[in-house]
């Protein structure tokens, strides 16, 4: 069987051809203009994937060194407050040293003592420091000044409810405060319901780590370590509800007003680093160290009373309290080092996602300019072509 091949096949033909070269001469160009070899998924959907990927994790690797940046700008403010400290201790200690001298006299003293004071207040600016809008040494705590200037008995805080809580009763709290150190107790509800059909949880420590579900708020009362209680009253209203929580603050006699928590920050996938230094026990001594600030202050009180011993006996534990500033800052030391490592590591691995990235997305533009080159020749081909089909006319097929 013969097959007619009309003028309108060939003009399609050619279009086609045309429009086929003109797309891939497009294509070209357009990664040559990008340097990239894939633009869109279309391209290739596999190597697309495999792009996005990388970027995500780029972008994971580029916020693990802000987040690491960001807790070596408050360690370094950290340590600048401990020295500042030390600074503070020494000073106090040479006072201290004079002082308990036989040659000192009642009005060297007073004077001494005024200057003690001065130290005293330099002290608490440097513990209460803050690095942006956050507290350096009041532990998870941040948004509480970390030390008063009035020493305070035990006390605690009215109980809090989360403002997501559906349980619109009351809740109060009961007893006196026995521990040694500023704590958060919460309560977790997990089955609601009535007092007497409510089962929760209790966390010692803010909430990081839970007890066992327990089951009797039938009296309404929950007793907690350390001498307290919470007392729930229902008002009929909304009951108890799974995940309710409930916060109780507690505070040891002293001036601090911070906790014992961590910070941590993200440095890689799953790996956390602690960077805070609380200053319940740089500064408040709590773990059988120095306080700090009531060292001073009994230091102040000696020389006012002209008491020799007195101040004699504070020169040794000046001495332990300037060594305790010196530990908490080598512990500073080795925060950033562990920091540094992690960057060290993420910087690696950023380098190595860059090539990977490099090999899979970047275009070979000499390689892509060759092409071009053939791919112009034959659009100018298929122009030509086109142009010749185009021309023709009835007088052609008359000659």
């Amino acid at each position: 069987m013969v097959v007619r091949v009309t003028e309108n096949m060939k003009y399609n033909t050619s279009l086609y051809s045309l429009f086929n070269v003109q797309s891939k001469y497009n294509e070209v160009l357009e990664k040559l203009s990008t340097q990239k070899q894939i633009n869109r998924p279309s391209d290739d959907p596999l190597g697309m994937m495999e792009i996005l990927n990388l970027r995500t994790l780029k972008n994971s690797l580029t916020q693990y060194q802000k987040n690491i940046e960001n807790a070596r700008g408050w360690l370094n403010l950290t340590e600048s407050k401990l020295d500042g400290a030390k600074e503070i201790v020494n000073r106090a200690s040479e006072i201290a040293i004079a002082q308990a001298n036989a040659t000192a006299s009642a009005d060297t003293r007073r004077v001494a003592a005024q200057t003690v004071q001065q130290l005293i207040d330099e002290l608490f600016t440097l513990a209460n420091a803050k690095y942006g809008d956050s507290y350096l040494f009041s532990g998870s705590r941040t948004d509480t000044v970390p030390f008063l200037h009035d020493s305070l008995p035990a006390t605690y805080d009215e109980p809090k409810g989360s403002p997501d809580n559906v349980f619109d009763g009351t809740v109060s709290g009961g007893g006196i405060y026995t521990g040694a150190k500023n704590n958060t107790y919460v309560i977790r509800i997990v089955n609601g319901g009535t007092l007497n059909e409510a089962t929760y949880q209790l966390s010692l420590d803010g909430g990081k780590t839970w007890g066992a579900i327990k089951d009797d708020l039938d009296g309404g009362t929950i007793s907690l370590p350390d001498g307290l209680t919470l007392t729930f009253v229902d008002s009929g209203s909304n009951r108890l509800a799974a995940g309710d929580l409930f916060y109780l603050n507690a505070y040891a006699a002293g001036n601090y007003r911070g906790d014992d928590g961590s910070l941590y920050v993200d440095v890689g996938r799953g790996a956390t680093v602690s960077y805070n230094i609380s200053g319940e026990k740089a500064f408040a001594g709590r773990d059988g160290g120095v306080d700090i600030f009531q060292t001073l202050a009994d230091l102040k009180t000696a020389l006012n009373s002209n008491d020799q011993p007195g101040i004699a006996a504070k020169i040794d534990s000046l001495r332990a309290a300037y060594d305790q500033l010196t530990l908490y800052q080598a512990k500073v030391g080795n925060i950033v080092n562990r920091l540094d490592m992690a960057k060290s590591n993420l910087q690696d691995l950023e380098q190595n996602t860059d090539e990977l990235l490099s090999l899979r997305e970047d275009a070979d533009v000499a390689q892509l300019a060759t092409q071009l080159a053939m791919k112009e020749v034959a659009l100018k081909a298929s122009y030509a072509t086109a142009a010749k089909i185009g021309a023709n006319t009835i007088l052609d097929f008359m000659k």
